[in-house]
């Protein structure tokens, strides 16, 4: 269950877009206000607005006393009277202020006040067992408040590593991205910057000018390319594909439809069997002859002799075989079982084949979605194969586009400063990995996975041929 979060001044254009959005995102709000009647009136057109028979509204103190997160998202002229008005209601809680020092007519002014930032007054005020975190102050109110993806990045200050991490995972829950921006007495940067991008927004006539973080990645806290915290979250839903489906195109709109937005450095894992079946690569068995060959051989493994001549059509020379199992070299490069020909989750007597390129697959997928929403993704196309002496099937990379797929850290430290020799991270196969485990492998219909949190643009981006060992130093083959 999601955190229940109040937001006092609810009423007011910021307040009313963050409670959309948070709505949105399926947490559950209750609109304050001073004048109760209007907190319901505000509520009411939010449950309108998203279909819901009911929104929760209170009063400031109420409604402050009803949450767990409480969002101060009030004019700065009342910043004192407010606070002072929920101070026993928050004690023990995580309170967001968003509140801006701008004191008209010189909105477009940097104008601070004595302690420094509205957020440290903030804290001064509610005492030390409460837990203020400064965020919000650069968003425009009519981007919140809309349907769009949010072009904007959140600038996230408190002294409490804890809460600042939850008022991160709201932000990226909602659709932006939170950055770790230092502690509270720092919040005076973001809100000084709110009356520089007004300044811009009157003399460009912008409609709400935002910020983005361009440099550096998302979240590094250390030289390593390995974060502390992944989310991984499968879209459910997804429509069946056929041949000739724009498949980027079919992902953005169930990402819409699960109310999340792309963001710099996302991952998206797509099943191989998707890609294929948008590609064409489904083949009617029943269009199949045979060769000699491929008879001879479908007796010993005791397969299909169309499948087998299809796997052989697929494949550049024959690995192993024994009944029950084909492994093939494909002409990719892959080692695995019957070159990637899979019978599962298709329509019967037909099969799907590997894309003709999955590199090109994936780098086709990532074009697409920076065009339409301008953010960097990474793209894995996966499938999952068996294993030399391991039980089981596992997701692996076969394309990929806009990470690196394979990590070599040779030369780097340990924790007791001894370079490593060896150690190279097939860092595509792992994500692809985890991502399988969302997937499932029979009836589940979840062939897309988006990964949030891992380090994509660590360093330069490598395609899915980084992964294939070269054959003169492959030793088991």
């Amino acid at each position: 269950m999601k955190e229940r979060i109040a937001i006092v001044g609810g009423t007011g254009a910021l307040g009313t877009g963050l409670a959309y959005r948070l709505l949105k995102a399926g947490y559950p709000v209750c609109i304050g206000s001073r004048d109760p009647t209007r907190a319901a009136g505000a509520a009411s057109q939010l449950g309108a607005r998203l279909g819901r028979a009911e929104v929760a509204s209170a009063s400031n103190a109420d409604a402050a006393a009803s949450a767990e997160v409480i969002v101060i998202a009030v004019p700065y002229a009342h910043h004192d009277a407010i606070l002072e008005e929920v101070r026993v209601s928050v004690q023990g809680k995580l309170v967001i202020d968003a509140t801006v020092p701008l004191r008209p007519p010189k909105v477009g002014r940097v104008q601070l006040p004595q302690a420094g930032a509205a957020a440290v007054e903030a804290q001064q005020r509610l005492g030390e067992r409460v837990s203020v975190v400064s965020a919000f102050q650069n968003v425009g109110a009519m981007h919140l408040d809309a349907d769009d993806p949010i072009d904007c990045d959140v600038l996230v200050c408190g002294d409490d590593p804890a809460a600042r991490d939850r008022v991160i995972a709201i932000t990226e829950a909602i659709g932006m991205r939170g950055w770790h921006a230092g502690p509270l007495a720092n919040s005076a940067a973001a809100e000084a910057l709110t009356s520089v991008l007004i300044q811009i927004n009157k003399n460009y006539r912008y409609p709400g000018a935002g910020i983005r973080v361009t440099s550096g990645h998302h979240r590094a806290v250390s030289a390593s390319y390995a974060p502390d915290r992944l989310e991984l979250l499968a879209l459910p839903h997804f429509p069946l594909v056929k041949a000739g489906d724009d498949l980027a195109g079919l992902i953005l709109a169930c990402l819409r439809a699960n109310q999340t937005s792309l963001m710099d450095g996302d991952v998206i894992v797509v099943a191989q069997k998707v890609v294929s079946k948008a590609e064409g690569r489904s083949v009617d068995l029943s269009s199949i002859v045979p060769s000699d060959d491929a008879r001879e051989r479908a007796g010993l493994v005791q397969k299909d002799p169309r499948l087998v001549e299809i796997v052989l059509g697929e494949s550049t020379r024959v690995v192993r075989q024994a009944p029950g199992v084909l492994i093939v070299e494909h002409r990719l490069g892959f080692v695995m079982a019957n070159a990637g020909v899979d019978q599962s989750n298709t329509r019967p007597g037909t099969a799907v084949l590997l894309p003709e390129d999955p590199d090109r697959s994936a780098a086709g997928m990532a074009s697409a979605f920076h065009a339409a929403t301008g953010r960097h993704i990474g793209v894995i196309v996966s499938d999952s194969i068996g294993r030399a002496w391991r039980n089981g099937t596992v997701g692996h990379a076969l394309g990929v586009a806009g990470l690196t797929a394979l990590l070599d850290l040779r030369g780097t430290k340990d924790l007791f400063e001894r370079p490593l020799q060896v150690t190279e991270v097939a860092v595509a196969d792992e994500i692809a990995a985890a991502a399988s485990l969302l997937m499932g492998q029979a009836s589940e219909g979840k062939p897309v996975v988006l990964v949030r949190g891992f380090l994509s643009a660590a360093t330069a981006a490598t395609t899915g041929r980084a992964l294939i060992r070269p054959k003169s130093l492959d030793l088991f083959q």
